[in-house]
């Protein structure tokens, strides 16, 4: 009986490497076509970035009568769009108006940037484990929390008061000129 299983079980990975070579050998060789490249859409923007943002913050959160806690790790930026810049000229001065800034916050992009420590079902009867479409909705609530954060712990403030002194640095080199940035939200604006 061992023998005979012992026999099957050499058939079957004879087979098996058999069956690999003969597709490996009488698989499609066509060649790669490659097409001449072109633009769909071009957006000139000229942004002046603050401030690079990179953390790593813990996360507690429920969804669905479910408990998560992970490690996100997020990279993003706060930058300022200067091609609809507002300026005005007064003498020899120029001012000019600081705009609204784009806070951009997205998970990494680095290996485990998601790491799920655990999962826990608050009822009974419901797996522990969590779907995909459970642990996206649980980041994109993240997503605008972190943003929020940014605000409430004057990174936001800082980007702002670090554009204004670069952005007055940067034009008085430019217009030889003396420059005065108006910032009309000093704290930002949070819009989400």
């Amino acid at each position: 009986m061992i023998k005979i299983a012992r026999l099957l079980l050499w058939v079957i990975i004879i087979s098996a490497i058999a069956a690999g070579a003969y597709y490996m050998i009488n698989r499609s060789k066509e060649p790669f076509h490659i097409s001449r490249g072109h633009v769909n859409d071009i957006e000139t923007m000229t942004r002046l970035c603050a401030i690079d943002i990179y953390n790593e913050a813990p996360v507690l959160d429920t969804i669905n009568n479910k408990a998560i806690f992970a490690v996100q790790k997020r990279s993003g930026s706060i930058s300022f769009d200067l091609q609809n810049i507002h300026t005005e000229n007064s003498g020899d001065t120029l001012f000019v108006t600081l705009p609204k800034e784009i806070v951009e916050i997205k998970e990494s992009t680095e290996p485990d940037s998601w790491q799920v420590i655990d999962t826990k079902s608050l009822a009974l009867f419901i797996k522990d484990r969590m779907s995909l479409t459970e642990e996206n909705a649980v980041k994109s609530k993240l997503r605008g929390r972190a943003i929020r954060q940014l605000y409430e712990n004057g990174t936001v403030a800082r980007a702002r008061a670090e554009a204004a002194t670069n952005l007055r640095s940067f034009l008085e080199n430019i217009y030889r000129h003396p420059v005065i940035v108006i910032d009309p939200t000093p704290n930002g604006t949070l819009s989400h």
